[in-house]
């Protein structure tokens, strides 16, 4: 399933591809697992293509991002080693044959998830295969977003992937994710593609099984009344605007009074609490394309962009909502 890739696209490329099997392996090790993981080809003969569609194009993991590789082999191939202390990859066979062992123990699985430090042999005949890679703090900072606070242990998830309903629908997600990247759209659209990572994100949390899977089960639910659903959009399509609370009763076709009851009942905020938070989650977007090269920008332009205009308790606010200043997320000062 080799890629159209469109031109110029600085991200979506080729890593590497041809019939030079030592290439391949020295390129595997340096940009796609260093130090952690060995590939070894039994017959090293045919052909190869590594392929990146999304992410930071850097040598290793990007603790706070998300990209995705494919790698096609018109051979076998075996991975061995360890996940790095600062990664997880859903590993989803697209075509050949495969055979993984994850922590000693044989998966009955075509598709498998390893965890930071997590040990495995694979197994493959003839491969196509997706890599999705997520980084320990992107998952981390994504608990704590759904939590309201920070999770006091790694997330585990189970190794085998099972074939569910929900799950064939995030498998076909993850493939449009890929043909999308491929396809350049998303370096022109840098916001569409952190919409699409967090859509990603959120749905393999809650599609594969993990260690925190109860917690996320116990999440407060979204709200059924209509008013406050109303409300809740106004909030999320005019975030960029100066909103008062008469607007949003004015949206939500109630009393200022009879919104701020619905809301406290319903979200345990008020409508204002609420705003807040869905600006404070665009500038973390914001802030996180910046990171990736996907942006340009300072601390302050993307805070006073979503209306956050006194700096000190701006930085306050986000700092006990993700656990770290805005500044060390964008990787820069503001």
């Amino acid at each position: 399933m080799r890629k159209r890739f469109s031109e110029g696209s600085p991200i979506a490329s080729t890593v590497v591809t041809g019939d030079d099997f030592g290439e391949l392996e020295h390129t595997f090790q340096a940009f796609l697992a260093p130090d952690t993981v060995k590939l070894h080809t039994p017959a090293p003969t045919g052909s190869f293509d590594i392929s990146q569609l999304s992410g930071l194009r850097i040598p290793g993991i990007d603790p706070g991002g998300l990209s995705v590789y494919e790698l096609t082999l018109d051979s076998d191939l075996v991975l061995q080693g360890e996940e790095t202390p600062e990664a997880y990859t859903v590993v989803v066979t697209l075509n050949g044959r495969s055979q993984i062992t994850i922590d000693g123990e044989v998966v009955p699985a075509r598709h498998v998830v390893t965890g930071p430090e997590t040990r495995f042999q694979s197994r493959y005949d003839h491969p196509d295969i997706l890599l999705l890679r997520l980084g320990k703090q992107l998952v981390a900072d994504t608990m704590r977003e759904r939590l309201g606070e920070a999770p006091t242990s790694t997330l585990r998830f189970d190794p085998a992937v099972v074939e569910t309903s929900g799950m064939h629908q995030w498998l076909t997600l993850l493939h449009t994710f890929g043909e999308t990247a491929a396809s350049g759209l998303f370096d022109k659209s840098p916001l569409a593609a952190s919409h699409f990572e967090k859509l990603l994100l959120h749905g393999l949390l809650d599609t594969q099984p993990h260690s925190m899977s109860g917690d996320l089960a116990e999440e407060r639910p979204r709200p059924k009344s209509t008013v406050v659903r109303r409300a809740m959009t106004y909030c999320e399509e005019h975030a960029a605007e100066p909103v008062s609370i008469g607007e949003l009763a004015m949206a939500a076709r109630i009393s200022v009074r009879a919104l701020q009851l619905a809301f406290r009942a319903e979200l345990g905020l008020t409508p204002m609490e609420y705003l807040r938070r869905v600006r404070l989650d665009h500038v973390h977007q914001d802030l996180l394309a910046i990171a990736r090269g996907r942006a340009e920008g300072t601390v302050t332009d993307v805070a006073l962009r979503w209306g956050f205009t006194h700096l000190g308790r701006f930085s306050g606010l986000y700092r006990d909502t993700y656990g770290k200043l805005p500044s060390e997320t964008a990787r820069i000062t503001a």
